[in-house]
């Protein structure tokens, strides 16, 4: 499953250096602003930000704070507008650097929510262009990553976490997102190696054991697939992310009642992304009403839109002949232009005029469907009875 933004984003605030001001200056404000937004309460730590800029208009740290916020609750061209405050052309000194690096992030993440990845992607290669705070070059090459991923560079993509490698050879995340992408282009032998050096360097992570799995599985290896969950299933648990982990391993298993329980756990311990997973176990058991509900969780939960949920959401409103809420979804979907599940949100739109007896429609999509993807039969088959429909075969 492609994440984007696209994964988990991690929204990180600056710090200040001042501590102990008085409660009505805007550093102590805006420190108040900062413990209720690591604390989760971000409508509260956003009434500190704002405190902290009426005492102090233009401070170029707290309306970088409050622009990632304003990200947090949704509110993305008003974080746009704070970011564009901070940013200073030509910027010199470490703080003003420091401060236009952290914008040019925030920013990106911004554009990114809003599926505007050319300008989300400018924006991360603003902030790595800025050589202060270097420390905070892997985080923000990440997100390039995943923006290059939305907008269907792949090959940029992988360098990307190619150049995160160079940095920290143990980078075991950059392997396996290398891995995935690796994976998607079809090119298994690189994919393995990448997988393969993951497990080497993490002792055996949940991680580099699922993304094995996936590359085996879509290679049609089943035995060797089956045998890399199986290993994966006794790992030691650490920790709540091994449960959480672990319950994608069963679920893959399809050992659904398991999974269930220990995606709802998960949830409980923070591990959002297993809503995706509630979602799948509820369409599966054909609950389409209670899947749109977990995937409309995750959606919301990951600040971010998954081309992959749209197509599972958009497969629950087909079931329930909801024909507009399913082309909805599609849309957005769409939306990320190349993605791994473009094909069946592409299929999927058919089906949408199909099921409205939009036969006319459904032959010019099938049209454009069939010359992207010759090779599947099924749909050709589908094609040829929609002509008859029309008279055309």
């Amino acid at each position: 499953m492609k994440r984007a933004a696209f994964g988990i984003l991690i929204l990180v605030l600056m710090t200040l250096t001042a501590c102990g001001k008085d409660k009505m200056t805007a550093e102590g404000e805006n420190e108040k602003g900062l413990a209720y937004y690591n604390s989760g309460d971000y409508e509260t730590a956003r009434a500190y930000f704002e405190r902290a800029l009426k005492i102090e208009p233009g401070n170029k740290e707290v309306l970088n704070n409050y622009g990632m916020v304003l990200i947090q609750l949704r509110e993305y061209d008003l974080a746009l507008e704070q970011f564009n405050a901070v940013i200073v052309a030509d910027a010199s000194g470490a703080k003003a650097m420091k401060r236009n690096k952290f914008a040019y992030r925030g920013q990106g993440i911004a554009y990114m929510q809003k599926l505007e990845f050319e300008k989300a992607l400018e924006s991360f290669i603003n902030a790595l262009a800025i050589s202060t705070e270097s420390g905070w070059n892997i985080d923000i090459m990440y997100y390039k990553a995943n923006a290059q991923e939305c907008l269907g560079k792949t090959d940029e993509a992988v360098s990307t976490y190619t150049q995160v490698l160079e940095m920290d050879p143990k980078n075991v995340k950059a392997l396996c997102s290398r891995a995935n992408l690796y994976r998607e282009k079809g090119d298994f032998q690189n994919a393995l190696e990448d997988y393969e050096t993951a497990l080497a360097r993490s002792e055996g992570s949940y991680q580099s054991y699922l993304g094995l799995y996936t590359c085996y599985r879509d290679q049609g290896e089943d035995e060797k697939a089956e045998k890399t969950l199986d290993k994966a299933s006794r790992l030691k648990i650490n920790n709540n992310e091994d449960k959480y982990l672990l319950g994608q391993v069963h679920f893959y298993q399809k050992n659904y009642t398991s999974a269930k329980i220990e995606m709802q756990n998960a949830v409980e311990n923070g591990f959002t992304e297993a809503y995706y997973f509630l979602g799948e176990i509820a369409l599966y058991e054909k609950c389409y009403e209670e899947a749109i509900s977990y995937y409309d969780s995750y959606r919301a939960s990951i600040l971010a839109t998954s081309p992959t949920v749209c197509n599972q959401e958009a497969v629950c409103y087909l079931a329930l002949f909801d024909y507009d809420k399913a082309s909805e979804m599609i849309e957005m979907g769409l939306a990320f232009g190349a993605s791994s599940a473009r094909q069946q949100l592409l299929r999927n739109r058919i089906a949408v005029l199909e099921g409205r007896c939009d036969f006319a429609g459904a032959y010019e999509a099938f049209q454009t469907y069939i010359v992207e993807y010759p090779g599947d039969n099924e749909a050709i088959r589908e094609y040829k009875f929609v002509k008859k429909r029309l008279g055309l075969e």
